[in-house]
């Protein structure tokens, strides 16, 4: 809680789900700022993706698959005058092959994602609740980046594919 900002236990549960499950059933989970800026909780269901297949070449399809339908809620989001521009933190699974030598690879990854035209305040909040959020995470190891446009999202798979990212 470095913000005065407290995680929700729903967030380690999910969390705990998302990255100790022998079986993987969501690609992506992702948490906001309560309305009163006062926790951290889980996001609507539909910023939850699916996973379906995990560490095979399937997988790395529905890894293309989830980050076109993310970047189509960013959009809608961003699009949708009656819906306030949010930050989030959106963890997801990417299962993709090495550039190199065709390996298959997966990684867990936190984004960090904090547009343009969100209010101060948030932005604020956001920033400074994140160390609290991987804290409270237990035995978070991700690979933690940060986004505030459409094509950062886009250069992820590459950059893990290439070995930019580890």
């Amino acid at each position: 809680m470095t913000s005065g900002v407290a995680v929700d236990a729903a967030c380690n549960e999910m969390w705990e789900e998302f990255h100790g499950a022998k079986v993987k059933t969501r690609r992506v989970i992702t948490f906001r700022i309560n309305d009163k800026f006062n926790a951290i909780i889980p996001d609507s269901d539909k910023w939850q993706l699916p996973m379906t297949h995990y560490n095979d070449q399937d997988g790395v399809e529905e890894t293309k698959a989830t980050i076109k339908k993310l970047k189509e809620l960013i959009v809608e989001e961003m699009n949708d005058d009656s819906v306030k521009n949010e930050p989030r933190w959106i963890i997801m699974y990417f299962d993709y092959n090495m550039d190199v030598d065709d390996r298959l690879t997966g990684k867990e990854l936190m984004l960090k994602w904090c547009p343009d035209g969100v209010k101060v305040k948030s932005r604020m909040t956001f920033a400074s609740s994140s160390k609290g959020l991987t804290d409270a995470l237990n035995g978070f190891k991700a690979l933690v980046v940060q986004a505030d446009e459409l094509d950062e999202i886009d250069d992820l798979l590459p950059r893990f594919q290439k070995g930019l990212l580890k």
